[in-house]
């Protein structure tokens, strides 16, 4: 049995994959298995995973019907035989120290989950920015029970300034036995963020460090439409207050101030995906009118912290089901990320 294990689900990343491997292959912490979990690419993935799996016995393969992002890291959890995993999406890579500096984190201080910083990047040079500069990161901190309910989930019910991915972590295995309740109400967004708010409240230590060890892939907006991110956001508006009522009954008011402000910034997230559709004007607006018939965005545009932080026009096109308005802000925002999306990919290129 290895002491850790690194899980990646493999959808069609045969442009990144390799660069991938390498990095994990390459770690100075060599007790590893590395479980590739192939979610029915379509493209060359499948073949590079072979490559890798006849080089290095460490390499082992799942090959699955394509399901989406949730089954394939519940194969990769349910295969895996070590005591702790990490995660890398197969278009990232990790610094070559990442599994080392994480495992020594973890059992020195004898933590259930091991956080580190991460880098953003540009292609495959080091065109690079600090990923989260929040004061999390400030400085390496060890966090007690009390502390992680304080001040590492509640970030979950703001929008998260605490990193929400699953990468760039080193978890006991034992926690995600516990844990999953919430994920088989989301389809695709947000099945990070709520898993670690699961695996947050049930943690009784964890530790962060500021070291930067995990190369993130700047992508832009995804430009790709999701046809189940209205029913996401509702469904994961509906889990933080279940989570609020249960944990945080003392302090409901500004959580509760939190969610509302996380739902209605993704409602406009969800006007945007409208125009990444093939829907015409009139399917839009149908759309459009569907959502505002919805009670928990109805009721997140009254509360108190809404009414500060958004204008009263976006608040009365709500209110007052004002669909024009909506449907031009999801315009708006259209045109200005299919903008910034093509110069995220020409730089992409360059670099």
């Amino acid at each position: 049995m290895s002491k850790v294990s690194v899980i990646v689900p493999v959808y069609n990343a045969e442009k990144y994959l390799d660069k991938c491997i390498k990095s994990i292959l390459n770690q100075t912490f060599y007790d590893i298995e590395l479980l590739l979990v192939n979610d029915g690419s379509k493209d060359g993935s499948l073949s590079i995973c072979k490559k890798y799996q006849m080089k290095d016995s460490r390499v082992k393969i799942i090959n699955k019907e394509n399901e989406g992002s949730i089954p394939t890291r519940k194969a990769g959890i349910e295969a895996s035989t070590s005591p702790l995993i990490t995660f890398v999406d197969a278009d990232d890579w990790i610094d070559k120290q990442l599994v080392e500096i994480l495992y020594q984190e973890s059992t020195k201080s004898h933590v259930d989950i091991t956080v580190c910083n991460m880098y953003k990047v540009l292609g495959n040079k080091n065109i690079i920015k600090r990923e989260n500069n929040r004061h999390y990161f400030k400085e390496d901190r060890l966090y007690n029970t009390n502390e992680i309910m304080r001040d590492i989930v509640p970030a979950y019910l703001f929008g998260h300034p605490f990193p929400s991915s699953l990468c760039a972590k080193l978890y006991k295995k034992e926690l995600f036995e516990q844990s999953g309740k919430y994920l088989n109400r989301i389809h695709f967004l947000g099945d990070d963020l709520f898993y670690n708010m699961e695996l947050f409240l049930k943690s009784k230590k964890v530790k962060v460090i500021d070291k930067p060890l995990y190369y993130y892939r700047l992508g832009g907006f995804t430009s790709n439409y999701m046809p189940y991110l209205f029913e996401d956001i509702v469904n994961g508006y509906q889990i933080q207050k279940e989570v609020i009522e249960e944990y945080y009954i003392e302090t409901k008011n500004t959580q509760y101030n939190g969610i509302s402000l996380m739902l209605l910034n993704t409602l406009k997230t969800c006007l945007y995906n409208l125009f990444n559709s093939q829907l015409d004007r009139n399917g839009i607006m149908t759309s459009i009118r569907s959502y505002l018939e919805n009670e928990s965005i109805l009721e997140a545009t009254k509360n108190e912290a809404s009414k500060t932080h958004f204008s009263n026009d976006f608040l009365n096109s709500i209110q007052t089901k004002d669909c024009n308005y909506l449907y031009r802000i999801g315009e708006e925002m259209y045109n200005k990320r299919k903008v910034k999306n093509k110069l995220v990919r020409i730089m992409s290129l360059v670099f």
